[in-house]
């Protein structure tokens, strides 16, 4: 019996000390600070992905001057006092075509049936026209 008395005094003072922290409110710890935890990650996310879209903006704005520049160089380049120039530098002698030398192709509406202006044999159908105004 005095066994017994002595394993239940030991029973009764670790159920009465119990646990120094409760249980249901560690679990609500543990998820507050998984939330908390997934909130600064999606932060870090958010940020990285904004200094991303930053530096392609910055990029775009880069290569869209490049672009304005390269238009512009190409404007004056194809200019007809640019290409006399440019003639003149590489020593050739070449005059403007005469009216009956321009020709014009213009596209023609295809009859039905026919795929993407394929007829037989490759042949393919455009219309010619010349330049009479000078004559």
């Amino acid at each position: 019996m005095v066994r017994k008395n002595v394993r239940k005094k030991r029973k009764k003072q670790q159920q009465m000390n119990g646990y120094i922290f409760p249980v249901p409110f560690a679990g609500i710890v543990v998820v507050a600070s998984a939330l908390a935890l997934g909130y600064v990650w999606l932060g870090c996310q958010c940020e990285a992905l904004g200094d991303e879209i930053a530096g392609i903006e910055a990029r775009g704005t880069e290569l869209n001057k490049k672009l304005l520049n390269a238009e512009y160089r190409w404007v004056r380049t194809k200019s007809p006092q640019s290409l006399e120039i440019a003639l003149q530098r590489h020593g050739l002698e070449m005059d403007w075509p005469r009216a009956n030398q321009v020709v014009r192709l213009e596209r023609v509406e295809l009859p039905r049936g026919l795929d993407g202006g394929a007829l037989a044999n490759d042949m393919r159908i455009a219309k010619l026209s010349r330049n009479v105004m000078h004559e």
